[in-house]
């Protein structure tokens, strides 16, 4: 018997998380942000650092919570975007 080709990454389900090589999309996008600022201000390497630390302790962060945590982090540090499904918070009614 021979064993499965596993060489490659198939999502198992529509709503899988994005991944870029073999981290989140998130967490590699926060890395390589570090990355390019680093490059901008001419320092690489320290950009370099700065970035996996950084990218490591969002991981960190983000282990064993909701998939949507970044999400939810930008809505309520900034506010922004407003969501759709939910009624604004300074209405208190119930309905039901």
């Amino acid at each position: 018997m021979s064993q499965p080709d596993l060489s490659h990454f198939i999502p198992r389900r529509l709503d899988a998380a994005g991944k870029f090589l073999f981290w989140d999309l998130d967490v590699a996008a926060i890395g390589i942000v570090g990355v390019l600022i680093g490059l901008g201000a001419g320092h690489p390497l320290l950009g370099l650092l700065a970035g996996v630390g950084l990218a490591f302790g969002y991981g960190k962060l983000k282990k064993g919570k909701h998939p949507g945590l970044a999400a939810h982090l930008v809505y309520w540090t900034t506010g922004t975007p407003p969501p759709k499904e939910l009624p604004a918070s300074h209405l208190r009614e119930l309905n039901g």
